[in-house]
């Protein structure tokens, strides 16, 4: 009988060393997946936006050129250095500054809004520069606002 004890016994602490490699088994598989997922993760977040940003600004261009007043646009962007220009020719009797503010503001908005997932301007630009540039007869000073890399505010060069 007490053959047939010890084969139970033999069995059971076999059964139990299988039990154990099977956890440690599925310990390491969840793990090495957790470990992909947060590493996807991580990659998604740092992900450049640059030309899907570049692609919804240009088509974005639309929206100024809409407005009354606005005689030229244009749009460039640098990938080395994180910039987006736009060009924008007007009419400064027919647009206050204010209103020029506005529809910048109103374009940006737009652009984000074309994401996928939507977005807002001042997170969609906060990895970049933006500089908006007068077209036309601008020898003096073309450059009229600048955002700067982390930046979330624009500032403005009125005369």
């Amino acid at each position: 009988m007490k053959t047939g004890v010890v084969k139970i016994s033999s069995i059971s602490t076999e059964v139990r060393l299988n039990l154990l490699r099977t956890l440690h088994l599925l310990i390491i598989l969840v793990l090495i997946a957790s470990v992909t997922i947060i590493a996807g993760c991580q990659w998604e977040r740092n992900k450049d936006t640059f030309p899907e940003v570049r692609q919804s600004l240009s088509e974005s261009m639309k929206q100024i050129d809409k407005q009354p007043g606005i005689l030229l646009t244009g749009f460039a962007a640098d990938s080395k250095v994180k910039l987006y220009k736009v060009g924008i020719e007007y009419d400064p009797g027919q647009i206050s500054n204010e209103q020029l503010k506005q529809i910048v503001t109103d374009y940006l908005s737009h652009a984000a809004s074309n994401l996928s997932p939507p977005n807002n301007w001042v997170e969609m630009l906060k990895p970049y520069q933006l500089r908006i540039e007068k077209l036309g007869d601008a020898q003096k000073a073309p450059v009229i606002a600048e955002k700067g890399i982390g930046s979330t505010e624009i500032k403005w060069f009125f005369e």
